[in-house]
């Protein structure tokens, strides 16, 4: 049976209070899975790569967390109930969907792309708390329980959720039809992350020569909003990264550019390290 993650960690010796985690890397689709749905229109949803991308950052002292499982199967950057009702075959209590359920984009997706409906009938509800229990809560203990005795060794915790997106977004996209920014970060208007920190992401992009955006239109999702706490040394932040930069998106694979961009990144969470070792100094 396929792991729902796989954590990365530094040697004892060298570790810092820093956590990358990237909810969306994986591209498993457990037995259960059942749609009419075509496989590239599902890896459309695919954070193709970033766990790779990101990997230099265990070197340097961080942990680095990604999913196995996709999130066209269910979403780990959503809330547990955030449920369309029209996605289960009964009545729940449990469902209180949010603007991304709205969009098709919930808990559990209603569309993998515009007009292409993830599934023929609604799950049971049995279906989806397996789904919940056996891929989504462990994959959120293992990021709380990592978060968690990092903050309590050190006496703060700096947390990296990293995220991929298309280079222009399409109907189910509140940017639809825009080209992107290389980088767009996202603390929630400043919430979830003090702005020193997020500072830093921003400035080492714009001298490696990336167009860097901030909060628009990515505030950063359930993940980054979940686990802040700014007033208890607790500081969570988005990156989304434009895939032109490093892949061929029509055909999922690494581009010519990858390499170099991997370094780039490599250069961007060595003064995250950097910042976040001046910290608990």
């Amino acid at each position: 049976m396929t792991s729902p993650f796989t954590l990365l960690t530094p040697t004892s010796d060298s570790r810092i209070p820093l956590v990358f985690d990237s909810p969306h890397s994986g591209n498993h689709f457990p037995s259960d899975f059942v749609s009419p749905v075509e496989k590239t229109q599902l890896m459309t949803g695919w954070d193709a790569f970033i766990e790779d991308l990101w990997s230099n950052v265990v070197s340097q002292g961080g942990y680095l967390l990604h999913a196995h499982f996709s999130r066209m199967y269910i979403d780990p950057n959503r809330a547990p109930d955030d449920i369309d009702p029209s996605v289960v075959a009964t009545p729940w209590a449990k469902c209180k969907p949010t603007k991304y359920s709205q969009r098709g984009m919930g808990l559990i997706r209603q569309f993998a792309l515009p007009g292409v409906a993830m599934y023929p009938q609604p799950l049971s509800i049995a279906q989806v708390q397996s789904r919940l229990n056996n891929w989504y809560f462990p994959y959120h203990d293992q990021l709380n329980n990592t978060l968690n005795e990092l903050h309590d060794s050190f006496g703060g915790v700096w947390h990296v959720d990293c995220h991929s997106m298309k280079s222009v977004g399409n109907q189910m996209n509140i940017d639809a039809g825009a080209p992107r920014p290389d980088i767009i970060l996202g603390d929630n208007d400043g919430s979830t992350a003090s702005d020193e920190f997020v500072s830093v992401v921003h400035d080492t992009f714009v001298s490696l020569g990336y167009s860097v955006v901030r909060n628009e239109p990515y505030k950063g999702g359930f993940v980054v909003n979940n686990y802040a706490d700014v007033a208890s040394n607790r500081h969570s932040m988005q990156i989304e990264i434009n895939r032109s930069l490093y892949m061929n998106e029509a055909a999922f694979e690494r581009s010519d550019n990858f390499d170099k961009f991997k370094a780039d990144l490599a250069t961007v969470s060595q003064a995250i390290a950097n910042y976040v070792a001046s910290k608990v100094a």
